[in-house]
This record gives structure tokens, C-alpha cells and sequence, in this order.
């Protein structure tokens, strides 16, 4: 995974610049980002075997997976040939987020309406005569300029006070959550993203269900994953082998088994 971010340019992008040193991502994206563009891939051959008829080989890479997910947004400079623009000031090297006199949050602003929010909200109407403000453009341009005022005008109120501010004002916003906070969140409890499960060994166990919500065929998380060989009998009578046959099997050392025990009540 550290190799694919740094071959992709994703660090670079991390980094916020190719003039900084580049970052990693604290998180295996490219191990997962792969496995959900599989997933697509696959899901798109079985449509096309319903139309066709025809089944085929589906071929993927870690880096092909991460180029295509980062050109849209990260490689617009390298678009128009022969137009190529400095990566130098392709983005920001600070961070959208923001210490406050007790936490930190997160905003963003693109739009003019979100810009004079902002202005309203942190106190610092003057800005809106700023000429380096005045547009999107300018905006993108001095944005370095821009957040390090942001920054100064957030520390003299709590993290609380200011959501409500900025909420209140149109600016997109939010509390910068622990881990330990987002699974307690209410709009985490109110979309039942995060469930818990009891297993037969390992206890209770709090997971995230599939993100995805089918309204036909919906899905279920009812317990943990399975314990080794736990499914051995039931798959090999799904395959046409009866018990004593699968006996024979097991004896031999050919397959595994497991016998499935009630677990610790803790």
C-alpha cells in the first residue's frame, strides 16, 4: 500500500504540493480502494454476461486503481497537453482544519453565499473588500493567505460556539472527531452505520454494516466471522459429499473441521 500511494503521486497530493515533503495516508487506501473498484468491475461483467451471454476476464492493478481515482480531482493540471501547471501551488499545505480555543473543527467554503458566511460569522466583514478575496479565483489563488486568516479568527471562541456560528451562517462545518467520538455521533446512531453483535467466542462486537442499502435485498450483519472450518460440513454437503464421506475426510486430514463450542459470557 505505501508503495502504490508513492508511485501514484497520492503522497505528493497528501504532501499538498510537489515543493513539500509528501505524506502518506494514515489509512491502507489503495489495499481498499482496489478492492471496491474489483467490485465494481465484477458487478459490471456480470450485467454484461446477462446482456451477452459471455463471460470474461477482468484484469486490475493497485496503481491503475489509484491513477483513475485520483484524476478527477487531483491531476487537472496534468490534463491539457503541453499546458501542464506547476504543481507548486497545485493546493494548499494547510489543512482544512482548524485548533479552536478548545477543539478542532473543520470548514470549508466554495461558494461567494459560504465566503460572506464566513466573513459574517468570525467577525471580519473587511475581508469581503479584500481584493485578493473577491473572487473563487482569488480565493484559490491566496488560498495559503486565506486560511492562515481563517485560522487566526477561530481561536478566541470554543469549537461548540463556532459550529453553531458557522452552521448558522451557511458554512459547511463540523467537529473534528476521535475515533473513539464518531461512533457516538448522533447522525452516526441516527444512519445505524455501526451495529453490534454478539459471538459465540470473541463476545460483543461493534462492526459497520454495508454502506450500501438495498431496498429489495437488504443486508444483515448477524454475527462475526466464522471460526475455521466452521462451515465445512454444510459446504461440502452443498458440493454432494454425504457424512460419511466427509467423515472419511476429515479422519484423513484432507479437510479441516471445527466443532463450534458456546463462548466466554463476557
Amino acid at each position: 500500500d505505501p508503495i502504490i500511494q508513492a508511485l501514484s503521486g497520492l503522497t505528493s497530493v497528501q504532501g499538498g504540493s510537489d515543493q513539500v515533503r509528501p505524506r502518506l495516508i494514515r489509512t491502507i487506501l489503495p489495499d481498499k480502494l482496489t478492492g471496491i473498484t474489483a467490485a465494481q468491475a465484477v458487478t459490471a461483467a456480470l450485467v454484461s454476461r446477462g446482456v451477452t451471454g459471455q463471460g470474461q476476464h477482468v484484469r486490475l492493478s493497485m496503481l491503475d486503481a489509484v491513477v483513475a481515482f485520483m484524476w478527477s480531482s487531483d491531476m487537472g493540471g496534468q490534463t491539457f497537453v503541453g499546458k501542464e501547471v506547476n504543481s507548486a501551488r497545485a493546493a494548499s499545505s494547510i489543512d482544512l482544519i482548524y485548533e479552536t480555543k478548545s477543539d478542532y473543527i473543520s470548514l470549508s467554503v466554495m461558494s461567494d453565499k459560504q465566503w460572506r458566511g464566513l466573513c459574517g460569522a468570525v467577525g471580519h466583514p473587511e475581508w469581503l473588500e479584500d481584493e485578493r478575496f473577491t473572487t473563487a479565483a482569488g480565493r484559490d489563488r491566496y488560498v495559503n493567505e486565506r486560511l492562515e486568516l481563517t485560522q487566526s479568527a477561530l481561536l478566541d471562541k470554543n469549537a461548540s460556539e463556532w459550529l453553531e456560528l458557522l452552521d448558522s451562517a451557511g458554512v459547511p462545518c463540523a467537529p473534528v472527531l476521535k475515533r473513539h467520538e464518531m461512533i457516538r455521533h448522533p447522525q452516526v446512531e441516527a444512519s445505524g452505520i455501526v451495529v453490534e453483535t454478539e459471538h459465540p467466542h470473541a463476545g460483543r462486537l461493534r462492526q459497520a454494516r454495508n454502506a450500501a442499502r438495498f431496498e429489495a435485498t437488504p443486508t444483515e450483519i448477524r454475527r462475526g466471522a466464522p471460526d475455521h472450518g466452521e462451515h465445512t460440513r454444510s459446504i461440502m454437503s452443498e458440493l454432494g459429499f454425504n457424512a460419511a464421506e466427509i467423515d472419511d475426510l476429515i479422519a484423513d486430514g484432507v479437510i479441516g473441521d471445527f466443532q463450534l463450542t458456546p463462548g466466554p459470557s463476557t
